[in-house]
């Protein structure tokens, strides 16, 4: 019963996502719904502090999701965005996409041009997380110039719409959601085991667009024409900043490997710091390195103003987020659709890598169905670890494929924000993006799904 009532309410969730309800309100009462459908089964909400009365319980559960996601997750996730809207202020995040650029400049041949685009792309997540704002800025800057040297629309949107659907930043906020999930230090999660994943993928999706964009334009009658010019991209709307301070929005991946307890430095161990403290102390960097250009006061703090606001932004959008994806979890876990989906996957016997097929499976139909990967990834992986837990498996088994999948699937999605944005831009139809952008896409999933079954432990090592 409780796997057909979870079911039911993922579709339904699902479908009214799709319709365009917003995707946190839709989550949080499904949550609700699902948590009195428990009590109407006689579960007890809460477990061993239960207060027998059901109002109670789940009041006292929402609010414990929100101490717990707002103050301390949460609250990581807000310095990591306001941190990053102070890069963008300050012009850090615009020269690292100026310095990247310029070797586009050196490649004349038109299909290896969209390769270096992509490669070039990839590298830009790190200064520009959204995959739609990325999509929307690489339409604006790159789109132009590659059409304008012959290669088709279709194929160049191709590229700008696909080129942040595998995350590189260690210090994304899904990146940090998952290593909390997984019970791995943020370092550990993606040094170990993300960033390799993540380099491959972009490898084999760079030879995959490499084959299909040129067949999809060979039956389309569209190959490009000409080839051999020297390209220069128009940055000039993008803000002025020395060129070192390309090296300011990396100082926090820096730190991550500097300050952990072990790196000696002039014969000192560096203490460890946390994430959060090493992002606040990029920040007084940066804050000292503005100030010494403009010794204005006045202008520092109207430059941290624009950080406060972000931060409130993020708690409005992502933490929200977070804690709604909280209440459905907890939904599906109290009317028992954990213990009977385990109990459904170890009857076909290698459980763990059936549920781990299982949850990227749903993980992918909901991105592509509803468009968001945060409001898939979010909802499902509060009970990733719950099920490796009583499977006795490695968590990340579970949580790294289906947060991979969560940004791999909105390029397959035609509702989705980067979907709409390229092809708006592009003058082109959505489906028609879709079909250029589907095989790089299940090309860079079948990657993801690979690396799991081979270099990522299903079991955790023995204690010793």
């Amino acid at each position: 019963m409780g796997l057909i009532i979870g079911f039911i309410t993922i579709l339904l969730v699902g479908f009214l996502i799709i319709r365009g309800y917003n995707a946190k309100g839709v989550l949080f009462v499904g949550g609700v719904g699902l948590l009195l459908i428990a009590v109407a089964l006689g579960k007890a909400i809460g477990g061993e502090k239960s207060t027998g009365l059901f109002f109670v319980d789940i009041s006292n559960l929402i609010f414990s999701l929100m101490e717990k996601r707002g103050g301390g997750l949460g609250l990581l996730i807000m310095v990591l965005i306001g941190f990053s809207a102070y890069m963008s202020h300050i012009g850090a995040n615009d020269t690292v996409i100026r310095v990247l650029s310029r070797p586009l400049g050196h490649i004349r041949s038109p299909y290896f041009l969209l390769l270096g685009a992509f490669f070039i792309g990839s590298l830009l997540s790190f200064a520009i997380s959204s995959a739609t704002a990325l999509g929307a800025f690489l339409m604006a800057t790159l789109f132009p110039i590659l059409t304008n040297l012959g290669i088709s629309r279709p194929s160049a949107a191709a590229v700008c719409a696909t080129t942040a659907m595998l995350t590189l930043a260690p210090t994304a906020p899904d990146v940090v959601l998952a290593a909390e999930q997984a019970g791995i230090p943020v370092k550990d999660y993606a040094f170990s085991y993300m960033i390799p994943m993540s380099v491959l993928a972009i490898l084999a999706t760079a030879v995959a667009h490499f084959f299909w964009q040129p067949y999809c334009d060979r039956k389309e009658g569209l190959l490009p024409q000409g080839g051999g010019e020297r390209i220069q991209m128009d940055l000039s709307a993008l803000k002025k900043a020395p060129t070192f301070y390309m090296i300011l929005p990396f100082l926090p991946i820096a730190g991550m490997l500097i300050f952990d307890g072990k790196v000696p430095i002039a014969g000192r161990v560096m203490p460890e710091m946390s994430l959060g403290a090493v992002v606040v102390l990029t920040l007084i960097i940066s804050l000292i390195i503005e100030y010494c250009r403009h010794p204005r006061a006045k202008d520092l703090y109207e430059g941290l103003e624009v950080a406060y606001k972000e931060m409130g932004a993020a708690f409005a959008g992502v933490v929200i987020l977070l804690i709604a994806a909280g209440v459905f979890a907890e939904g599906l876990s109290n009317i028992g659709f954990v213990d009977e989906m385990i109990a459904l996957v170890e009857k076909s016997g290698a459980a763990g890598v059936t549920m781990m097929f299982a949850l990227v499976g749903v993980t992918l139909l909901v991105v592509v169905a509803s468009g968001s990967g945060n409001a898939a990834f979010y909802a499902f992986v509060e009970i990733a670890p719950k099920m490796a837990a009583k499977l006795g498996i490695n968590p990340a088994y579970l949580i790294l494929p289906m947060q991979q999948a969560s940004n791999v699937g909105r390029t397959l999605s035609p509702v989705s924000g980067v979907i709409v944005a390229v092809s708006g831009a592009g003058n082109l139809s959505p489906m028609l993006l879709v079909k250029r952008t589907a095989i790089p896409t299940l090309v860079a999933l079948a990657v993801v799904v690979l690396y799991t079954l081979i270099f990522v432990p299903l079991h955790l090592p023995a204690a010793p």
